[in-house]
Order: C-alpha cells, then sequence, then structure tokens
C-alpha cells in the first residue's frame, strides 16, 4: 500500500482552494466592471464563476466582501503598474503626476481594467482608498514645499480623483487621441496651482 504524503495532500489542497478563489475573483471583477456590488447577485455571481453557491460561501460571505477583495487587487495592480519607479521620484509633484499618467495610459490599454475602476471609485473599496492616501501625501508635502496655491488637501484631491474619472470615462466613450495624457496632466497641475521642472507624462 502506497505510503499518503499528508504534507503534500495538503499542499494540493491549498491551491486548490487558491485557484478556486481567484476564479471568483476574476469572474467578480467581469462583472463588477459593469455594474455596482448592489446590482450584482450571488446567482450571477457564480453562474459566471462556475462554481456553486457553497463554494462561494466558502471563500466569501457576501457579494460586499467579494467586492472589497476585488478593489484590493485592483489596488495591487496599481501599485504593480507604479512600482518601482515612482518610489524612485523624489518630487512630489512628479510623482502625482507619474501615477495620473501612468494611470491614463493604462486606462487607454485596458478598458476592462477602467470600468472596473471607474465602477470601484463610486463605492469606498480598498482601490479607492489606496489612491486617495497616495494622493493626499504627495498634495500634503507640496503644499508644505509652497509649491501648490490650493490650500485644502481634501479638496485637492477631490479635484484630482474627479478630473482623473472623468477622463477615464471619456476614455471609455470615445478613446483616446494623441496627447490626451499630457494635456490631462497639465490640467491637474493647473487646477491645482502646482509648479513642476520636469515631466513625467508617458511617451504618446
Amino acid at each position: 500500500m502506497a505510503k499518503i504524503d499528508l504534507a503534500r495532500r495538503a499542499e494540493i489542497g491549498r491551491e486548490r482552494r487558491a485557484r478556486t478563489r481567484a476564479q471568483i475573483l476574476e469572474a467578480g471583477a467581469s462583472l463588477l466592471a459593469e455594474k455596482p456590488p448592489e446590482g450584482l447577485t450571488i446567482d450571477a455571481l457564480v453562474e459566471a464563476a462556475g462554481v456553486a453557491k457553497g463554494t462561494f460561501y466558502y471563500h466569501f460571505q457576501s457579494i460586499d466582501e467579494l467586492a472589497a477583495a476585488v478593489g484590493a487587487r485592483l489596488g495591487e495592480s496599481f501599485d504593480e503598474l507604479l512600482t518601482p519607479s515612482r518610489i524612485e521620484l523624489k518630487d512630489p509633484i512628479d510623482r502625482l503626476s507619474f501615477g495620473f499618467a501612468q494611470f491614463l495610459e493604462k486606462a487607454s490599454s485596458d478598458t476592462g481594467w477602467a470600468r472596473l475602476v471607474v465602477q470601484s471609485a463610486q463605492s469606498p473599496t480598498e482601490f479607492g482608498r489606496g489612491v486617495r492616501a497616495n494622493l493626499k501625501a504627495d498634495i500634503a508635502e507640496a503644499l508644505v514645499q509652497g509649491r501648490m496655491s490650493l490650500q485644502d488637501v481634501e479638496l485637492a484631491v477631490d479635484i484630482v480623483m474627479g478630473i482623473w474619472l472623468q477622463v477615464t470615462r471619456g476614455i471609455l466613450e470615445r478613446g483616446t487621441r494623441p496627447e490626451l495624457t499630457r494635456q490631462a496632466v497639465e490640467a491637474v497641475l493647473r487646477a491645482l496651482g502646482m509648479t513642476r521642472a520636469t515631466s513625467y507624462c508617458a511617451e504618446e
């Protein structure tokens, strides 16, 4: 009788559960790109994921918990897009400009990702909180340096997020065009009264 490798069996079980969770997250991301969490049902989700309801509830207790996990993964994808390039930039306005430009470039090249971002931004997901925290830190540093005429940090964050969300919606509706990223970054800096010496917009 063959010896049972309990450690290997446990490892296989963990790998299988991880794949199933990723499968559910992928289906959730696809559906959440088209509608907010309150418009999504468990039935629609398990059908899209190809799993049973019991399997869904093994990994997530609710649609809201799934949406939070999707938002966290979305935030990780954005961090991967920016890191380590962003953290190498010492200037807060350059960091803000670089992140804004990279975001729009990603939205232009991956409309599914862009739709998910727009939907996620309308609810308090980990993605929205993470983006806001980074923006707030960069804007606060620029304000301390005396390089921004707008004195309200929270208002400044709202303006930046409002512009990039609206520009992203425009990309989804009308597509991108030459110079869009550069012009959008310049519009943000003007709106905040920011000054900088260099440009980190992506090549277009």
